[in-house]
């Protein structure tokens, strides 16, 4: 089929088809060797950059794209500069995604502030934008684009932090500067100390909220207008340093799937035009989330997360599995276990993971000694590596706790417990049996258990079997699937 095509192209015969054929074939990445030998020696593709037929320009770019030829980008530049139809140059750009385009750069920078103030015909719309976008992603690649430095530390912004809803309070006690309300989603603050806000761990996502109406109509150009009329232009060049555009990603929360795609690719570009591309749609490299959250009523809630902003509270988290827990969690975890926990105490974690409990443990009340254990050893390696970052020295051991041996005894056992997975209900309860009479041999008296578990029934049947336990506390962390937080002492 390939060898056909060649020939064909080489000939020149039924010129448009062959190349939509050859397109096709080249997906293949062992078709796609074969033709850039052939290329090689028969660069038939270049003569095809001056035909007549637009679509002939249009996909004799593309391909030669993917050939990786040394004299590829002059040609596909020159092509670009004097194209005239619109639809076909956007194609040399992508074209030339991967080749050595530095020379180029200025060009594209000039033609890149050309198209920002250009207002173009309705016909035109479309493809100056996707123009744009593809010399949005070139100079990306060359580092022309940078992303914006966020500055806005102490000017006044009203944010959302959003939280666990039954645990709100926990955040807003931590808010010591500022009037905190509390609303459905978390905790609402108006503040000019947001170097402040960030530190506090125990939320999950920060939001920055805009004026104008919460209550969107579930329609791409509502939203899009909502937005363009919001003061998220004002806040973006307030609270940065460089000038527009900002390269921006959507996300809508509540629409069904299959109508997701269609909703933002209209809204985005809708939004695209009424900012004058001040704000760019971006599959990757963008610098800010539009976040859109179905209301009860089934209108959409707008509010923007800017990634722009170091976020580190987590940074220590490098590593993570399918089972980790979300490091905020964690926080909020210890947070309400607080007047539990001793500082310097000897703290054992039978089911670490990567590690996250531990770390968050020692972070709000530093610990003495600290173990971590799992049979996955795979977790364990990411946990030490975890522990590393947070500047932890935290012993993390490949062992099943079952099989452990130690020659003191601990002040707290804190543990994530395993969900039950493929386990049999009798192979679960089973489990729990074995890890409380586990448990006695290396907790102290007086000493604490912290467990995290969705196996209520279980922890309150080894109580009752175990006289030396005690239940302190329980919070209810999600109610639905039945996860709470257990504090379970031992008699002095």
């Amino acid at each position: 089929m390939l060898e056909e095509i060649c020939k064909a192209l080489t000939e020149e015969t039924n010129i448009r088809e062959n190349l939509i054929e050859l397109k096709k074939s080249i997906k293949n990445q062992d078709a796609l060797k074969e033709w850039k030998e052939y290329h090689a020696t028969h660069p038939v593709l270049y003569a095809f950059l001056s035909s007549e037929d637009a679509k002939i320009r249009k996909n004799a770019a593309l391909i030669l794209g993917e050939t990786n030829e040394s004299g590829a980008a002059k040609a596909l530049f020159e092509a670009y500069q004097r194209e005239n139809t619109r639809f076909v140059k956007s194609s040399y750009l992508t074209a030339m995604n991967g080749l050595d385009i530095e020379s180029y750069q200025d060009a594209f920078g000039k033609r890149y502030k050309e198209l920002l103030t250009e207002v173009p015909a309705e016909s035109e719309k479309k493809h100056r934008t996707e123009e744009l976008h593809a010399l949005d992603k070139l100079l990306g690649g060359l580092n022309q684009n940078k992303k914006h430095r966020f500055t806005g530390y102490e000017e006044e912004v009203e944010v959302l932090l959003t939280t666990n809803p039954a645990y709100r309070e926990i955040t807003a006690e931590q808010i010591k500067k500022d009037r905190p309300v509390l609303v459905p989603a978390g905790v609402k603050v108006k503040t000019t100390h947001l170097r402040d806000v960030i530190k506090i761990r125990t939320f999950r996502e920060m939001l920055l909220l805009l004026s104008g109406g919460h209550r969107i109509a579930a329609e791409p150009e509502a939203v899009a207008e909502a937005y363009a009329k919001s003061n998220l232009m004002e806040l973006l060049n307030r609270l940065h340093e460089g000038n527009p555009p900002f390269r921006f990603r959507m996300e809508v929360r509540g629409i069904a799937p299959e109508e997701k795609g269609s909703f933002i690719r209209k809204a985005a570009a809708t939004l695209e035009d009424l900012t004058g591309h001040q704000l760019l749609n971006t599959v990757d490299g963008y610098e800010i989330e539009l976040r859109l959250t179905k209301n009860t009523d089934g209108t959409l809630y707008p509010s923007c997360k800017l990634f722009t902003i170091p976020m580190r509270r987590f940074s220590y988290r490098k590593e993570a599995v399918a089972a980790s827990i979300h490091p905020a969690n964690a926080a909020l975890f210890m947070k309400l276990a607080e007047p539990y926990l001793k500082k310097g105490a000897q703290v054992l974690d039978p089911c670490c993971g990567v590690g996250t409990m531990l770390i968050e443990r020692d972070l709000l009340v530093p610990a003495g000694d600290m173990y971590g254990l799992d049979i996955f050893g795979e977790a364990v390696i990411k946990a030490r590596e975890n522990a590393k970052a947070a500047g932890r020295q935290i012993n993390y051991i490949n062992r099943d706790f079952f099989d452990f041996t130690h020659k003191y005894l601990f002040d707290e056992i804190i543990s994530n417990m395993p969900l039950r997975g493929k386990k049999t209900r009798e192979e679960q309860d089973a489990f729990y049996s074995q890890f409380f009479d586990c448990a006695g041999k290396f907790l102290k008296n007086g000493g604490h258990m912290i467990l995290y578990s969705n196996e209520g029934g279980f922890v309150k049947k080894q109580l009752r079997r175990h006289m030396e336990y005690r239940l302190l506390d329980e919070f209810c962390i999600r109610e639905k699937e039945g996860f709470y937080l257990f504090i379970v002492g031992k008699k002095g």
